[in-house]
């Protein structure tokens, strides 16, 4: 309840007539003010006033029948509270959620009560204490995301990852250092070989530029050496030698 509350000052008779049958069925009353326990409002999420709740070995219904006496007093003697289903376990007021709500509840009262004593005693306009608002509130999340970082490295530490080998010294699994040593040394060896034939082509090319040199030369002699005979045979034609008969 709450003492602003209309509906619930009108309830406030009937309640205490209520509570006078609590020696007869063996059950207590209580009456919480919103007002001076705003955790409470924040763990049983109290939306309408004034709130009735029946509480057992810790388990939490929500009252939702009328509101007269003989009501209230057959609703515990015929143990009516059995037909209702409890609060589900994430609204209940005694889980650690519902608790961290009332804590923002009770949070939020006290913001209000300092921005009633800045607006009030010190005199501080109501647009410079948004503004301090924000900027504590901006402050308290870094400050709060820093430690959840620092929490989350503490749990989870970062793992070391080793640079990435060398791309011309890249070892797998399926292949050990010594096969690339191996392999390296074959392949300088292909480079000497390659060089070798290179040298042995180079050579030939150039035997076979000299070959070509070399016959035209030749052709030329050859010219000359045929063109001999003939030039002798124009000059002094030979006489074949009579042979004697046998």
């Amino acid at each position: 309840m709450a003492p602003w509350c209309p509906a619930c000052r009108a309830f406030t008779d009937t309640w205490a007539s209520f509570a006078k049958w609590s020696d007869d069925f063996d059950f207590k009353v209580g009456v919480v003010d919103v007002t001076e326990n705003p955790g409470l409002s924040g763990r049983f999420l109290v939306s309408a006033l004034p709130s009735v709740y029946h509480v057992k070995d810790g388990v939490f219904r929500q009252y939702k029948g009328g509101r007269k006496e003989n009501e209230l007093v057959s609703f515990i003697g015929d143990k009516k509270w059995e037909a209702i289903d409890p609060v589900v376990w994430y609204l209940s007021p005694s889980s650690v959620q519902m608790g961290a709500v009332g804590f923002f509840f009770k949070a939020a009262m006290q913001i209000r009560a300092l921005y009633n004593v800045m607006t009030s005693e010190y005199g501080i306009p109501e647009w410079a204490c948004y503004v301090i608002f924000a900027v504590m509130t901006i402050a308290l999340g870094l400050i709060l995301g820093l430690l959840i970082v620092c929490c989350c490295d503490m749990v989870f530490p970062t793992k070391y990852l080793p640079p990435p080998p060398h791309k011309d010294r890249l070892v797998t699994p399926q292949q050990p250092e010594e096969e690339l040593e191996s392999h390296e040394g074959t392949e300088d060896d292909d480079s000497e070989t390659e060089d070798i034939l290179d040298d042995t082509q180079h050579s030939q090319s150039e035997g076979e530029a000299v070959e070509e040199e070399e016959e035209p030369e030749k052709a030329v002699t050859k010219d000359k050496e045929e063109t001999k005979p003939e030039e002798a045979g124009d000059a002094k034609p030979r006489r074949r030698k009579p042979k004697k008969a046998d």
